[in-house]
């Protein structure tokens, strides 16, 4: 049975989602989403059966719900997108650090989580979805997999951020740093639909996103560790979310999947 547990750490409401079966005296995965990980709880039972059927790995989600979700999911400062709506304020290296420092450590001590990189997953949508990108721009020691659904690439600047540029910001300077991208794994995707009703800069959602693929694949990702997915009916909703994100638990834990590459 799946448990649910909620908790607060550094002011942020949290939710553990335990598998089925859940032992304290083993080390599980765990993937820490944002937006309280609902895109896991909408499929929470087929992630359990995905398990239970021995499809894909054991895995412990953390949902962290935002403080402030337009900015604690931002790198900093942008416009509005709406004449009266408040600025982006670009905290998510604020976020990010509490997430590392405070919330995964207090996690680690509490829950059977093996808490190496290689068993840390970090994972979003929309704004969240870009957050996670980030995080492997921060954090690259502590994360090694991306789940990155549907992600805000045309919040600006970020495009010309993920090609190299130098972003300047109130007298600060953001720079892509080099990752070593070899233990590294990234799933994101995009819905061909997104974005075309859009007269903000949201509407280059899907063009800056197939960009952004152009960028990854010069970062060093093996092509195994890379999958870019897209759906040609995909609109900007929770139905493709769920979708795709299931997809991701297969790519990266799908245990056929997994023999299948041990066995090369």
């Amino acid at each position: 049975m799946i448990r649910y547990l909620d908790e607060k750490i550094a002011n942020y409401e949290v939710c553990v989602i335990l598998p089925s079966g859940y032992d304290q005296t083993k080390k599980y995965r765990t993937i820490y989403m944002h937006d309280g990980g609902e895109t896991a709880k909408q499929a929470s039972n087929y992630i359990d059966h995905l398990i239970l059927s021995g499809q894909i790995e054991p895995l412990i989600v953390i949902g962290i719900e935002p403080i402030d979700r337009k900015n604690d999911y931002t790198p900093w400062e942008a416009p509005s997108l709406a004449p009266h709506a408040s600025t982006f304020e670009g905290r998510a290296q604020v976020y990010l650090h509490t997430v590392v420092t405070e919330i995964k450590p207090y996690i680690d001590a509490h829950y059977a989580t093996n808490p190496e990189p290689s068993h840390t997953a970090i994972s979003g949508c929309s704004l969240g979805g870009l957050v996670s990108i980030f995080a492997s721009y921060y954090y690259p020691e502590v994360f090694h997999q991306y789940i990155s659904l549907s992600a805000s690439f045309w919040y600006e600047d970020v495009l010309r951020y993920l090609q190299g540029e130098k972003i300047e910001r109130q007298g600060n300077i953001h720079l892509k740093p080099t990752v070593n991208r070899q233990n590294h794994r990234l799933y994101f995707y995009v819905g061909e639909l997104e974005g075309i009703y859009k007269e903000t800069i949201q509407k280059h959602m899907v063009d800056y996103t197939k960009k952004a693929h152009l960028e990854f694949t010069k970062e060093g990702y093996s092509e195994s560790n890379l999958l870019f997915a897209s759906d040609p009916k995909g609109t900007h909703d929770d139905l493709f979310f769920t979708n795709y994100f299931i997809q991701s638990l297969h790519w990266l834990y799908g245990i056929e999947t997994r023999n299948e590459t041990m066995d090369r």
